[in-house]
């Protein structure tokens, strides 16, 4: 098993190396529309389960078809900058934290009354 510091080590060159990936060296298109938002690896560094995200939902599933097809590549690439017997399974995991916060967002401001916006002349000063 590997310590706490290890693995948050390996998931932090996974995430830079997937990134650089993705960014420079694929040619698929779907590509630059993918932000690698997180990496945690399991105790035993066997499975890497890297969160993404995309600014237009609507490309997602386009995006997902694309990781999946591309497994065995980004394995092979991440497995050259790591110095680990073997290099982990990647899982990959929409992150949805964007969307969460967007539509806590959006209930908040049908909830909250509407504040002035600061500097607003309302004469109550």
């Amino acid at each position: 098993m590997a310590t706490e510091r290890r693995r948050k080590q390996i998931a932090r060159r996974i995430q830079e190396k997937l990134a650089r990936i993705l960014i420079s060296d694929m040619k698929d298109p779907r590509a630059s529309f993918i932000t690698i938002t997180g990496v945690e690896v399991n105790h035993d560094l066997a499975v890497a389960t890297i969160q993404w995200s995309t600014i237009e939902t609507r490309h997602r599933s386009k995006v997902e078809h694309m990781l999946e097809h591309a497994r065995g590549f980004l394995r092979t690439e991440v497995a050259r900058d790591l110095n680990i017997r073997t290099a982990p399974r990647l899982d990959f995991e929409f992150d949805q934290g964007l969307e969460r916060a967007d539509r806590i967002e959006t209930l908040l401001r049908g909830v909250l009354p509407a504040t002035p916006p600061e500097g607003d002349s309302t004469g109550n000063e």
